[in-house]
């Protein structure tokens, strides 16, 4: 069963969000440049054995906030307020952004449930934006979305230019373009994403890191650095994938997330 509703979170802001299945329940938080949609194959998949919430972080989708200030504590707040909704004893799935945003998350609230961090990013190995974030700012600023496009995949991100140019010619491009002044202010709040030895080391979670066999060197660092920080965390790979596993094998990424659910 498939159904479609929205939450009001904290700051009154309308959060648009998609249930699926039946089951202990399961938060899912995407990453930049992705809106829920892109997770309704993998979701489908969970849905079989989970109840599964996956909803637009604000900015995008059916979560616009257009007229609203953003602040990373507002997504920090969102994700508490869906959590609030899936019930006592939901889980949480965190890709990219949405991984930084779930650490936020289980730091400030104590959140005691299962965490699975796919490709978390966060800045405690260093800056996410590696230097870039006043050429990007610029180049928004200027209207100029198609080159900061291209150079928020190719030097920040880190995908292969070749991949790159030829999604430029994709339908799609576009619609990918316009995301593109969220992700500066998400790649602001990513610089800021430090959390300290102490505020790490508190974490009660049950956690599990998932990560591409094929993934970008800076995506692997980010990891690596839950990995190093995050007592008690458990590691997976993503066989032959990298980072967008949900759109490429969103079978293999549901067996790890069920594997990671089951495990006590």
């Amino acid at each position: 069963m498939t159904s479609n509703d929205y939450l009001v979170s904290g700051d009154g802001l309308k959060i648009g969000y998609t249930k699926f299945g039946s089951g202990p329940a399961v938060v899912l938080v995407h990453g930049s440049y992705t809106v829920q949609s892109h997770w309704f194959q993998f979701a489908s998949l969970l849905a079989a054995t989970n109840t599964v919430y996956v909803y637009d972080r604000r900015g995008r989708g059916q979560s616009p906030d257009d007229k609203s200030l953003f602040s990373f504590q507002r997504e920090v707040d969102d994700l508490a307020s869906m959590v609030d909704l899936a019930g006592p004893g939901a889980s949480i799935v965190g890709h990219s952004y949405g991984g930084g945003v779930a650490l936020a998350y289980i730091i400030q609230s104590g959140f005691k449930g299962h965490v699975i961090f796919y490709e978390p990013m966060n800045s405690i190995y260093g800056k996410i934006s590696q230097g870039f974030l006043p050429q990007l700012s610029s180049l928004v600023e200027a209207g100029r979305m198609d080159e900061a496009t291209v150079l928020t995949q190719t030097r920040i991100v880190g995908f292969d230019p070749a991949a790159v140019e030829a999604s430029r010619a994709s339908a799609a491009w576009i619609e990918f373009t316009k995301m593109t002044k969220v992700f500066l202010r998400e790649l602001e709040a990513l610089d800021n994403l430090t959390p300290t030895s102490t505020e790490t080391d508190a974490i009660e979670a049950v956690t599990y890191l998932l990560l591409g066999t094929e993934t970008q060197p800076g995506i692997r660092t980010a990891s690596a650095a839950l990995v190093a920080r995050v007592r008690g965390i458990t590691m997976y790979p993503v066989r032959n994938q990298g980072h967008l596993a949900h759109i490429f094998d969103p079978e293999q990424l549901k067996d790890l997330v069920v594997h990671c659910l089951n495990k006590a």
